[in-house]
């Protein structure tokens, strides 16, 4: 009999399946896509997460802080077994996301390096494999996935981005129209999996990660993920349609982004002076990150952009995009000289000093839910109650209750908690 069945080939699904067949274990990977890597094979490849407990409660308070202990103490020995694996692996460093500790992997060799480990072990990986139901035996425990039987079986199928139905369920009955920012095939196949066999839905479920990105444009592909990416608008301002500021920006882009879901029409515009686009627009926005005027290609692909020498006549080029000019030139006064906001000012504001001025209109994106399945520290699946559903795991995507609405990591908690869940399914049976 197998001993593990993993549902899905991404980050987590891959770091669990390699460890559990390196333990010796009988695995099957099945992976419903054509290829293996999931949302993961689309990222820059950065392993990252808060680099103590105290950051990470402060952060998140409201996430699970067993699973933060685990995802703190867990990083630096992860990245160490993939340096031991031969692959390229970055010096650390500080500040990611603002206050992060990271890597950067070569996330492509990693992946090959995970499949051979599984594929010289005997162990299996099938593609163009969707499972559409768990096995039960008669005590209700799991046995298996679609037609694998096994003792054990681990959900990784990324999340549920890709979905509508569960998007707008738990995101916002407008949140089906943001850009998906990476793989179209998580649909919440774990999180339905999961709820079938009694699990708990996690706390978090209304928060997601995404960046903002320009708006509008003529296409959105894989390749434009990461260079139209808006890393910048932590150092900008942030105005919505009746030009309000609506977030405090210097949270960082991806909680500017969360709340651009909620504001009419999603449609928001971001303002810098030429000191920012300089300094943070055109260059890295980390350590061997992309080197690219990030507003030179939203403008190729037909986004809404202006410059102007004066405050004044930058407004006028944002009204034109239907943006209300009074509003959004009391917003710019009141900001330069510390007035009353209709959101928290940054601890540095960075008024508009240094022409030409810049102004872009942005939208938000998803890239994945920060809310999943109810997990224990070891990626057991729990019920309402608490109790672990038997022979079932989840992690990656599939398992939350560690971040929202602030996010902590992405690939981070697959290559912890993956390798994990494989660990608890050794020690249950």
């Amino acid at each position: 009999m197998i001993d593990l069945v993993v549902v899905g080939g991404g980050m987590a699904g891959l770091a669990a399946a390699a460890h559990a067949a390196e333990q010796g274990l009988r695995v099957v990977v099945l992976e419903k896509t054509r290829r293996v890597g999931g949302s993961s094979a689309l990222s820059a490849g950065i392993l990252w997460t808060a680099p103590d407990m105290q950051t990470m409660r402060e952060v998140v308070p409201g996430g699970d802080p067993e699973l933060g202990r685990v995802l703190v103490e867990g990083l630096e020995p992860a990245v160490e077994r993939v340096r031991a694996a031969g692959v390229e692996v970055s010096e650390r460093w500080y500040g990611q996301m603002g206050f992060g500790v990271a890597y950067r992997a070569d996330i492509h060799a990693l992946h090959r390096h995970w499949v051979d480990t599984i594929e010289a072990a005997g162990g299996e990986i099938r593609l163009d494999a969707p499972v559409r139901a768990l096995r039960f035996g008669e005590t209700g425990a799991v046995t298996g996935a679609g037609d694998v039987e096994a003792r054990a079986v681990l959900l990784a199928t990324g999340g549920f981005q890709g979905d509508s139905e569960l998007v707008k369920r738990f995101l916002g009955w407008d949140a089906d129209r943001m850009l998906l920012r990476s793989n179209p095939g998580s649909t919440g196949d774990g999180f339905r999996l999961a709820a079938a066999a009694g699990a708990a839905a996690s706390r978090g479920l209304g928060g997601f990660y995404g960046h903002l990105v320009p708006a509008p444009l003529a296409a959105f592909e894989p390749e434009h993920y990461l260079p139209l990416t808006q890393y910048h608008s932590r150092h900008s301002i942030l105005a919505d349609l009746q030009g309000r500021r609506f977030t405090d920006e210097s949270l960082g882009d991806e909680v500017s982004n969360q709340a651009a879901l909620r504001l009419p029409g999603m449609r928001a515009v971001l303002l810098c002076d030429e000191r920012v686009r300089r300094e943070h627009v055109i260059g890295p926005p980390y350590p061997h990150g992309q080197v690219i005027d990030r507003f030179a290609l939203a403008s190729e692909l037909g986004a809404n952009l202006a410059s102007a020498d004066t405050a004044d006549a930058l407004v006028a080029r944002v009204a034109d995009w239907g943006f209300d000019a009074a509003g959004l030139k009391r917003t710019l006064i009141s900001y330069e000289f510390g007035g009353p906001q209709d959101a928290p000012l940054p601890a540095e504001p960075l008024p508009l000093r240094e022409p030409p001025l810049h102004a872009v209109e942005v939208q938000p994106t998803l890239t994945f839910p920060l809310g999943g399945v109810r997990v224990d520290a070891w990626g057991r699946v729990l019920d309402r109650d608490g109790r672990a559903v038997e022979g079932l795991y989840a992690a990656g995507g599939d398992a939350g209750g560690l971040q929202g609405p602030r996010y902590v990591a992405g690939l981070a908690l697959g290559l912890v908690f993956g390798p994990r869940a494989a660990d608890a399914v050794m020690m249950d049976n």
